[in-house]
């Protein structure tokens, strides 16, 4: 009996230790990315021009975190290094960041305006998308019309003081609720005059281009991006063909990733707080019966 109470006492510890954090910081979801994979489906090379310079890093990311901040949902997203050599308002001037929330069941498998050259998994349709620059921030809805202006004119973009980390505060009305929903992430290089604002991906590095792709709008000019755990970011964005004309296809990540998880945890306690019934069991029947004896 003892070894079953012991057994109980530890499987609730671990299975509510991480709702007991996450409440105290307000933690919806986060996610750590790789450093050193800012190359894309595994080929993507920098732009020659000295405004690019360290020539790594910039479009890095390293972490992601989306927080309940009352009113608004806190977004973070960490980079191996920021700069602003065009003076931007918020203190970063290369990173184009723009993310896709799936949270409801109607929604598009397409990107809202093309230019990124990516499309997204069946299961999961996004609803919401959030775009971020060093010069602005802007919230639209899948049925938004490209050309309507959803720019939020507050300063809700903020370099922390790590240097490395952007803060986003949007109102919690524009995205509706995040507690269950899925994401997919782009992280791309901004260029003003470019679709959507993403820098192209050409067969050989320019000043003003990167390398690595196929002188095509097929390959993807996302340089990073988060993928599920267990799959390769190299793999993900490179499954695009360039004969057929298919696109890559991203993988959202999310909650409920989380959620397989601590149900793996729950079974395989149950596994064991089984096991130890049954054999606890088998020892009692073995004492009635030598005790007969």
């Amino acid at each position: 009996m003892r070894k079953i109470k012991l057994i109980l006492a530890i499987f609730f510890i671990i299975f509510f230790s991480s709702y007991i954090v996450r409440a105290e910081e307000n933690i919806i979801f986060e996610m750590n990315d790789p450093v050193g994979d800012e190359y894309g489906p595994g080929t993507y090379t920098y732009p020659k021009n000295e405004q690019f310079s360290p020539y790594e890093g910039l479009f890095d990311l390293t972490y992601f975190k989306v927080e309940d901040g009352g009113e608004d949902y806190n977004f973070y997203f960490k980079f191996v290094s920021l700069t602003n050599p065009w003076h931007a308002k918020y203190g970063f001037s290369h990173q184009l960041i723009q993310l896709y929330i799936s949270n409801g069941e109607e929604g598009s498998l397409e990107t809202f305006k093309k230019g990124a050259n990516v499309k997204f998994e069946d299961r999961h349709p996004w609803q919401k998308l959030i775009k971020v620059t060093g010069w602005s921030l802007e919230v639209f809805d899948y049925q938004d019309d490209v050309d309507e202006d959803r720019r939020i004119n507050e300063d809700r973009i903020g370099v922390l003081d790590d240097k490395k980390t952007i803060k986003v505060s949007v109102p919690k009305n524009l995205v509706g609720d995040l507690t269950e929903a899925q994401y997919y992430l782009l992280i791309g290089s901004l260029d003003g005059f470019a679709y959507d604002n993403y820098r192209e991906v050409v067969k050989d590095s320019q000043g003003w281009k990167f390398g690595g792709g196929s002188n095509t709008d097929i390959n993807p000019n996302v340089i990073d991006t988060l993928v599920p755990e267990g799959m390769d970011q190299r793999e993900v964005l490179g499954g695009f063909d360039l004969e057929s004309g298919e696109l890559s296809t991203l993988r959202a990540v999310g909650v409920e990733l989380e959620l397989h998880w601590k149900f793996t945890i729950i079974f395989g306690f149950l596994i064991i707080l089984v096991a130890t019934i049954i054999g606890t069991g088998i020892k009692y029947v073995a004492k009635m019966f030598s005790n007969y004896d």
